[in-house]
């Protein structure tokens, strides 16, 4: 078993990621920059900044290197951007942090310890200027107001030490209060608050007077953020941050970057003002960020690389491991492009485990079946493996050693990107002794130059259409002649719930969704882009989640309505998910508008109307308000 965390060993190939980012951080001609390390949920991104931040540390190198000397004037700094989430003011938290990580810096620190400490109490008053009203003049207000004056010093002492003005050397004298002028008068905002461009400048001083070069500052996880913290902190980084000699290197998804910004600031915008807000989202990060670049893909040699170090790392002893890592490091400097894998493994390790050796003959039969259905996703590919070998360990506690790796690797990836067909597959092998007659049909089924294949594949099995199922079904190691009732065993555990063990929902489908339940028809149309921008195996946890919810809420008209909205648009496989929704959901349960604009949708006609006809004229015949809203007008 593998931990799902990220690391500084690279299994990926990625330094060559690291190094590009590290020469442009490095040019003093490009300073200040911002660097987005863009990349889908798992996709390597925090890998790639932990390499970032162990490279440009200077005692990562040997003494006397060059790399150690031109070190020595860099200062790394790296962020969760996640732990800022719970800050009533991300932006003063963000500002704060990094002040804290230079005042205490090894090498930077003793220098610039007092100056740090006045900005982050410049931080505290921009801060108070902004919750004052929240936090003090509406206390106050009350507490005159209701004869509770005296608790008005109670407010003020609490404030002052969120500002840093209760830790003063010299304490009042006993019994004394903390006057109103301790916490605003002019003394204390002469020593503390400052405006923006007073904040920049006396930031770029800092910066100056530490003998830094290049300040880099890396955040993580900004894609965890709630949209809100995500627009405050590209805002800090922006306003505040961005001097000479500084680089920010943030590692997120950009579609929900993207997502957020769309999100804070349209809703402050409204529907009626949001023509053309695409450019504006596109032009606000182009702004911010002025370097983006994209980890991509793993492609299928990088899978059954990656896949035959981590079987490495399980099997090897730590020096043997070791070995092995260089190797591939050298390998991967004169040829990225092929497979590191069971060849290569055994001129350095020679003769290699039995255990070692049958991993990875399976990997060189598994990696394309794998690379297409998790779409070479290093985090997805960790979390199959995971799970394929707690169901080997089961199969093997079973006694059942006629079981075959790829096929079940096969019926796993069914499992994991379209649960559904793999419970109707389920259901179609327990009626017919582990041999489905539907399976054998798809299988065989040809489909002539020109022809519609989900029109030929319907009659076979309804729910089956899509180009997904199709490459499914195609794939080796085809099952029709396969007994399926051992396989199906071993993973009955996963039968009544979602693959949750492997396939996590991704953050950017879970906030599309979200912002797609609760908002209105004319706000979703704009979400309509990075619905289609959804990969495959995303628009099915969409999906799934569409599904869950109207299979617990039957009757939510903003869920449904957002599904409708998907379908008119055609986008894969939202039509097949509408039909199933309103089968479960039951005619009475379907709200009345959406009986309207599916009788639009059966008009425009399609493959869309094709997959809803026979569910629409079942809600036509019953005596719903949907049922009536769904019949033609002259019915």
């Amino acid at each position: 078993m593998w931990a799902d965390n990220e690391t500084t060993t690279d299994l990926l190939g990625f330094s060559i990621h690291t190094d590009l980012v590290r020469s442009v951080i490095l040019e003093p001609g490009l300073l200040p920059v911002t660097i987005g390390v863009y990349g889908d949920w798992g996709g390597g991104k925090t890998s790639v900044l932990k390499m970032l931040q162990r490279d440009l540390n200077p005692e990562e190198h040997a003494e006397g290197s060059p790399e150690h000397t031109s070190l020595q004037r860099v200062a790394c700094l790296y962020f969760n951007g996640w732990l800022f989430e719970g800050y009533d003011d991300a932006k003063s938290a963000l500002l704060s942090s990094i002040l804290v990580e230079l005042g205490e810096h090894k090498r930077f620190g003793p220098k610039i310890r007092d100056k740090a400490l006045q900005l982050i109490k410049s931080v505290n008053w921009m801060r108070v200027a902004r919750l004052g009203l929240k936090e003090v003049a509406l206390p106050a207000l009350l507490a005159t107001a209701t004869g509770g004056a005296s608790l008005l010093p109670s407010v003020v002492a609490n404030l002052a030490g969120f500002v840093g003005l209760g830790n003063k050397e010299k304490p009042k004298e006993e019994g004394a209060t903390l006057e109103w002028d301790d916490l605003f008068g002019e003394k204390a905002k002469a020593e503390g608050s400052a405006d923006v461009r007073t904040f920049r400048e006396d930031f770029a001083k800092l910066i100056a007077d530490s003998d830094i070069d290049t300040l880099v500052i890396l955040i993580d996880d900004l894609d965890r953020c709630s949209p809100q913290r995500i627009v405050d902190n590209l805002e800090a980084i922006k306003l505040f941050l961005s001097v000479d000699k500084t680089a920010f290197v943030i590692g997120a998804d950009p579609r929900i970057v993207r997502h957020a910004v769309r999100t804070v600031y349209g809703q402050a915008a409204g529907s009626s003002e949001l023509e053309g807000y695409a450019d504006l989202v596109t032009e606000y990060l182009e702004k911010v960020i002025q370097v983006p670049y994209y980890l991509p893909w793993l492609s299928p040699s990088e899978v059954e690389t990656y896949i035959s170090l981590l079987f490495c790392q399980q099997h090897l002893q730590p020096a043997q491991y070791t070995d092995v890592c260089t190797v591939f490091t050298q390998h991967r400097a004169q040829d990225r492009y092929s497979v590191f894998g069971l060849a290569a493994i055994k001129q350095v390790i020679n003769p290699l485990p039995q255990p070692l050796a049958e991993s990875l003959a399976f990997t060189s039969e598994a990696s394309a079946l794998l690379t297409e259905g998790l779409k070479g996703n290093p985090r997805q590919v960790k979390r199959f493996l995971n799970a394929l070998m707690l169901r080997q360990k089961l199969a093997a506690v079973a006694q059942m050693n006629h079981l075959k790796d790829e096929v079940l690797v096969k019926l796993m990836l069914l499992e994991y990107a379209h649960p559904k067909q793999y419970k109707e597959l389920y259901e179609w092998q327990s009626q017919h002794k582990g041999q489905p007659p539907q399976l054998q049909k798809l299988e065989t089924l040809e489909v002539p130059a020109g022809e519609d294949a989900d029109a030929l594949v319907r009659p076979i099995a309804e729910t089956w259409t899509g180009t997904r199922l199709r490459r499914w079904v195609t794939m080796e190691p085809r099952l029709a002649d396969i007994d399926l009732r051992d396989y199906y065993w071993i993973s009955r555990d996963r039968l009544s719930s979602t693959f949750s063990g492997v396939a996590m929902i991704p953050p950017l489908v879970r906030r599309l969704f979200a912002s797609m339940a609760k908002q209105d028809t004319a706000l979703n149309e704009k979400l309509l882009p990075e619905a289609r921008q959804l990969t495959d195996v995303e628009r099915g946890a969409l999906f799934d989640l569409f599904s869950s919810h109207l299979r617990q809420q039957p009757g939510d008209l903003k869920v449904f309505d957002a599904l409708v909205l998907l379908t008119q648009h055609r986008l894969p496989d939202a039509a097949t998910t509408l039909k199933e929704a309103i089968e479960v959901a039951g005619s009475k349960n379907v709200p009345a508008s959406v009986g309207v604009r599916l009788r639009s949708i059966i008009q425009a006609g399609g493959e869309e109307a094709e997959v809803l006809r026979s569910t629409v004229e079942k809600l036509q015949a019953s005596d719903s308000r949907a049922g009536r809203a769904s019949r033609p007008k002259n019915q």
